[in-house]
């Protein structure tokens, strides 16, 4: 594996983010710090035993903002929009997610606090999560950031006043 462990992931004493990105290798300096962070650092189990392997740090990345409707091109495989869709209408229905971190800062701000991962697709590629051969949805995969995508979902879906036009999102392409 070319970038190492997080040291110490499932333990109180954890590496920091700080000591984690200084050991991250010069050669994938043109991936974005945000996704070291967000996917890699703070999923660092499953970021390793799926997608590493897909060759993700080879991929090209490009901030965009996206309007509500392409927001909801964004696909997953299985039944994880149904799913996205449950926990977003939780947003609205449940004192505790309201008062997570996410949930008070989504309601507050109308976006996400990190931007999100999407994978531009034809469609072809395995999933690498998928247990029966389920490919990459197209036009858009959602890779990272299920609980946000699922929020905004919410918020559009219930038509939140305080919800954001545009958002920012990480696209990927192979």
């Amino acid at each position: 594996m070319d970038i190492s462990s997080v040291f110490n992931f499932d333990h109180p004493n954890r590496e920091s983010l700080d000591q984690y990105i200084k050991r991250w290798p010069s050669k994938y300096d043109h991936f974005p710090k945000c996704l070291v962070n967000n996917w890699v650092y703070r999923h660092w189990p499953e970021f390793s035993t799926y997608w590493y392997k897909t060759g993700v740090l080879d991929w090209k990345y490009e901030l965009q903002e996206f309007d509500i409707h392409t927001l909801l091109k964004i696909s997953h495989h299985g039944d994880w929009i149904q799913q996205l869709d449950c926990w977003g209408d939780h947003l609205f229905r449940n004192e505790h997610r309201k008062r997570t971190w996410l949930g008070s800062y989504m309601l507050e701000h109308g976006t996400t606090p990190a931007p999100i991962l999407v994978l531009e697709s034809d469609g072809e590629l395995p999933h690498p999560r998928s247990h029966s051969g389920e490919k990459m949805c197209a036009p858009l995969q959602l890779i990272e950031g299920h609980m946000r995508t699922a929020y905004l979902r919410g918020m559009i879906n219930n038509e939140y006043g305080k919800l954001q036009k545009r958002h920012l999102v990480w696209v990927a392409k192979l």
